[in-house]
């Protein structure tokens, strides 16, 4: 929804198998409240910042702004901001269209004018990738943590109970009080081997044992089916079971929560006039 901003309804993908569809986003649906789903850009930071150096005017108080029941921001200034298409095209082998965003006016004047960004979907029968292109058009350099927040499921399954987790390997990073990062813990590796859904119950966060953006990825399947979807692209990863078990949220990103305060949160530092891309990806995939 461009105009409501940029919320995933849903994705549908072809199996490599068969070529049958199966819905993996459970996305949006009026009239819930905004992030009563996930499945909504993080930018200029991931998940949880204290203290927010954007606590002030002309960003603060504003209808982009959100906490949590500890007063908390969450998930950045550009959820919620309006879309515009910049271009779009269409092959019998993929589908592209890039957006541009709309800022408010009491943001302008503020260097988030010169910052831009750019959302770019590519969808092909098996996979979405997600790009994101981000230019300093500033006089300084800019830090940033920019991620995105699906929620996932199983086609129509009632929950996700019956689905497996995997990974490429992560470590753990230790969540305090506010579920703000206190510490990695390096000693074990975790989410290598498979592990079903029922009974567990997460809202962790993980970081790719390499550290490595391109080869980590986090993955679920059915046991009822040939197929597995693969959320890659971060180099850490929160993961997160609603109470109604009806979805998972998977969130690549390039950064942990609390970026600009947590030793080893590896902020994006972005040079004066330089630009920097950020691609994720949802695939399907046969095993």
């Amino acid at each position: 929804m461009p105009d409501s901003g940029g919320q995933w309804i849903d994705l549908v993908l072809s199996s490599p198998v068969d070529f049958s569809p199966l819905s993996v986003i459970a996305g949006h649906k009026s009239p819930d409240p905004f992030f009563a789903s996930g499945s909504f850009l993080m930018f200029p930071w991931v998940n949880r910042l204290e203290p927010n150096p954007w606590a002030i005017a002309p960003f603060y108080p504003s209808t982009h702004w959100l906490t949590d029941g500890n007063g908390v921001s969450l998930h950045g200034l550009f959820h919620n901001l309006n879309r515009k298409i910049i271009s779009e095209s269409y092959s019998d082998a993929s589908s592209e269209v890039s957006f541009g965003f709309e800022l408010p006016n009491e943001w302008k004047n503020s260097f988030l004018e010169f910052i831009e960004l750019k959302e770019t979907y590519i969808l092909t029968d098996h996979e979405l990738k997600i790009r994101y292109q981000v230019t300093n058009r500033s006089e300084e350099d800019f830090s940033f943590a920019l991620g995105i927040h699906p929620y996932f499921r199983w086609g129509n399954e009632e929950n996700i109970d019956d689905l497996y987790l995997f990974g490429t390997g992560f470590y753990e990073v230790k969540l305090g009080d506010f579920l703000l990062p206190e510490k990695i813990f390096k000693d074990t590796i975790r989410m290598e081997e498979e592990t079903k859904l029922e009974g567990k119950s997460y809202d962790s966060l993980f970081k790719a044992k390499d550290g490595d953006s391109e080869s980590s990825y986090f993955g679920f399947f059915s046991m009822n089916r040939k197929e597995r979807v693969l959320v890659g692209g971060g180099s850490f990863y929160q993961v997160y079971i609603p109470g109604d078990r009806k979805s998972i949220a998977i969130e690549p990103m390039t950064s942990t929560g609390n970026f600009l305060h947590f030793s080893e949160s590896n902020p994006v530092v972005l040079p004066k006039k330089e630009q920097k891309t950020v691609e994720f990806f949802i695939r399907m995939e046969s095993f």
